[in-house]
């Protein structure tokens, strides 16, 4: 059972104000429960630390609410269901802009306003006295609505999705075997307009889906998955899965995966940021009526995960690999290098491939004394029209380090460091010599503190500081100075642009 109150307060030097509020409640002589969770943030402060001209952080303010209800009766009868409701102005550019200057020449300036409900359902029933056979139903709708705009391009969307899904469980012969059978709907109708432009679509999908699990032990399962859909625009497909769990010892787990996915590439939102530039938006798509002229994008990936728990000096340690792989057959390309003064999006069926390694150690190096040590390296590389490139601003090597100290008077102290290497810039050498870019970023650091102090068992307060450093990314924004010609570019963000934050912080909880 949740907290009967929880309430976080967050303020920060820089005018951020932040609140959570969650509420939980249990009826008594039922088995209903219910909770209400509140999330509120404003920041209205203009500021300007790199004196570009324009604000460094966007201002605005964000509010959700959720409620959510849960049932437990009789006779194995199970049911949740709840409300979520989200609005959301961001504002920026430069410090002069005005709401009267939108989408005019005057001065350059963005806005982006969103709406959005959701609502869901699932009711299950499982059987007492069959306790590994049941049935449920799960009931999904969602609401968006986007209205923005970047300098002179406007962008304006709405979504309508619903989502329904029945799943079975039984097993066959006994609990070594089981499996999940069902079906399920999902479908979306889209509506977006970017300036004069016009790219609707409606999708539905309705899919069968059977999964068979075998465990024969508990030190090895395996889950094996299939789906057959039918897509309203891209007709049928298939997508298979399996994962398999082995642990050769107790204190040793191997976890495989393998599967095939595919997917509608919403290119616009997904790629909002290159609205915030001069480029000319170019879709090289064919004269079908897919989305934006394009087939769906369809990978095959693979995964490893094999974690080891060990015991050193008495304190217990674990330290784990992850390895995944994914190879696109078909994948919708935003193109940034062909032309600095436009984004090309086209359809490709050329080599494509994301590629990711991570190790991780966890520690406690003396008594409450946590250490969480990681490293992970990226290798995601697309064919475009020049060849195969690494993905810009995706920088290869990543590395953490982070120490938790607790007191026996509690007090607490949190450390964090983040390395993060070079990055790939965009080509722009056919630009004039002063809005050109290096090739890559350099690497650097970024470290973040917070010590937070429990008076007792409901009430704690904190203080902090992100980035310690003050590091920041120079000139971040490229022709800032003219931000209405063709070579201002503000989309190029590969490291912070703001400096040291400080923020203190208050939590009261009643269990």
């Amino acid at each position: 059972m949740a907290d009967r109150l929880y309430l976080n307060l967050f303020v920060n030097a820089e005018s951020r104000l932040e609140a959570n509020l969650n509420l939980a409640h249990r009826f008594k002589y039922e088995n209903w429960s219910t909770a209400l969770l509140l999330h509120g943030k404003n920041n209205s402060g203009k500021l300007d630390h790199n004196n570009d001209g324009f604000v460094d952080m966007l201002i605005g303010s964000a509010f959700t609410a959720l409620n959510r209800w849960t049932y437990n009766g009789g006779q194995g009868i199970h049911l949740q269901f709840g409300i979520k409701g989200s609005a959301m102005t961001s504002e920026g550019g430069e410090l002069d802009f005005q709401s009267e200057d939108a989408l005019t020449s005057n001065v350059w300036g963005m806005n982006v306003d969103v709406k959005r409900l959701e609502g869901w359902a699932k009711i299950g029933k499982v059987f007492y006295d069959l306790p590994w056979k049941s049935i449920g139903l799960q009931l999904a709708a969602t609401t968006h609505e986007q209205d923005s705009y970047f300098g002179l391009n406007a962008y304006n969307a709405e979504q309508q999705s619903a989502y329904a899904n029945f799943i079975y469980q039984s097993i066959i012969g006994n609990t070594n075997h089981e499996f999940k059978t069902g079906a399920s709907l999902q479908y979306d109708d889209f509506r977006e307009t970017l300036n004069d432009t016009i790219f609707n679509r409606e999708e539905s999908v309705p899919g069968v889906f059977f999964e068979y699990s075998w465990l024969p032990s508990d030190a090895f399962s395996l889950v094996a998955g299939i789906r057959a859909d039918y897509h309203s625009l891209y007709g049928a497909f298939l997508t298979p899965r399996l994962h398999v769990r082995y642990a050769p010892a107790e204190q040793t787990v191997l976890r495989i995966s393998a599967g095939r996915g595919q997917r509608t590439a919403s290119v616009i939102s997904e790629n909002s940021g290159i609205l915030a530039s001069s480029r000319q938006i170019v879709f090289q798509g064919k004269d079908n009526d897919y989305p934006y002229g394009f087939g769906p994008e369809v990978a095959w990936n693979y995964g490893l995960n094999l974690t080891q728990k060990f015991e050193l000096g008495y304190r217990p340690g674990s330290i784990s690999f992850d390895f995944y792989q994914t190879d696109f057959s078909t994948q919708v390309v935003l193109d940034l290098d062909q032309d600095p003064q436009q984004a090309l999006f086209f359809e490709s069926n050329e080599k494509s491939y994301s590629t990711s390694f991570q190790a991780q150690l966890d520690y406690e190096m003396v008594q409450r004394l946590d250490a969480r040590l990681a490293y992970r390296w990226y290798d995601v590389k697309t064919t475009y029209q020049q060849g195969l490139l690494a993905k810009p601003l995706l920088a290869s090597h990543r590395a953490f380090l982070n120490l938790a100290y607790e007191t026996r008077n509690s007090w607490s102290f949190d450390y964090t460091i983040n390395w993060q290497g070079e990055n790939r810039i965009p080509n722009a050498v056919s630009n004039p010599q002063e809005f050109q870019r290096d090739g890559y970023s350099p690497d650097f650091f970024l470290m973040n503190a917070q010590v937070s102090k429990s008076f007792n068992e409901w009430f704690e307060i904190y203080v902090g500081v992100e980035n310690l450093t003050g590091y920041k990314q120079h000139n971040p924004i490229i022709a800032s100075d003219q931000p209405f010609s063709p070579y201002f570019e503000s989309s190029l963000i590969w490291g912070p642009i703001f400096g040291r934050k400080s923020y203190v912080g208050l939590r009261f909880r009643i269990q």
